[in-house]
């Protein structure tokens, strides 16, 4: 099987692949047997110098001699361990995804023809401007001194890429998630955005079904924790302060969290999303 990968957890692909078998082929030695054989003629002559003063002739005695023998060449050759062929193993262990039937919780499963799109894109976009040092060196007043920008990388840690998925043909409905480490989450300089062009292959474990507000993060809930208090009412000293000289502007909030939908998915623990190659 040839594939290409976008994305591998791969010490996660490299423990179950210890699992199942903890050899890690480093050499191969090929013994080849070469047969040497030989043929050759061997004439004699037989005269005296008697017989030639006669001219009686010449005497001849010959014969073929052959002789066999063999040797052994022993060639060795270096095999390379990459991530590919540490995930062709699991692979090749993994169950094709034919039905929802043929789905039970914790087994290891490869799904193709899905087409992905991305969940928390705006969100995304943000985090990713956030963290590109657009806030560092910003102190926000009544902070005491506290660096927005650390404050934000702090929050941002445990966040992921949440991906929804859905297989050719049917209904079916798959989510997985990315962490975001803001370097190289993806192989051979993909970036997230190649991950939605066309379809590809999903190996992972299944889990069950979720809904998309089940994979909380650490922004996610700072978020939530902040439009909560904005929700309870003021003081009622305050208010009457307030409302004796002017009026309170309000100001709408504003939402950028995923959407939240309550639909169910199922949700693939991600060991690594693949393309398959096809080739002639």
């Amino acid at each position: 099987m040839i594939f290409n990968i976008y994305y591998i957890n791969f010490p996660k692909v490299y423990e179950i692949k210890m699992m199942l078998n903890n050899m890690v082929l480093a050499g191969q030695q090929v013994e080849k047997d070469k047969n040497i054989e030989g043929e050759a003629y061997l004439k004699t002559k037989l005269g005296f110098s008697i017989l030639d003063l006669f001219k009686l002739g010449e005497a001849e005695a010959g014969g073929n001699l052959k002789s066999s023998g063999s040797k052994k060449v022993l060639e060795t050759f270096e095999i390379k361990t990459t991530k590919s062929l540490i995930l062709d193993e699991v692979i090749r262990k993994s169950k094709i995804f034919t039905d929802r039937k043929d789905l039970k919780e914790g087994e290891l499963v490869k799904i193709d023809n899905v087409k992905l799109s991305l969940e928390n894109e705006d969100e995304l976009r943000i985090v990713k401007f956030i963290n590109s040092g657009a806030l560092k060196d910003l102190v926000a007043p009544g902070t005491n001194g506290i660096d927005i920008n650390n404050l934000f990388n702090s929050m941002f840690k445990d966040y992921a890429y949440k991906i929804k998925g859905e297989t050719s043909g049917t209904e079916i409905k798959f989510l997985i998630k990315i962490p975001l480490t803001f370097e190289s989450e993806f192989e051979s300089s993909y970036s997230v955005d190649d991950l939605f062009v066309g379809k590809v292959s999903i190996v992972g474990l299944y889990k069950g079904k979720i809904k998309i507000d089940d994979l909380k993060n650490s922004f996610q809930y700072f978020q939530e924790l902040g439009e909560l208090q904005n929700a309870f009412p003021k003081a009622i000293e305050d208010e009457e302060i307030e409302e004796s000289h002017y009026n309170t502007p309000t100001n709408p909030s504003f939402k950028f969290k995923s959407s939240g939908d309550e639909n169910e998915y199922h949700y693939i623990d991600l060991l690594a999303i693949i393309q398959n190659v096809n080739i002639k």
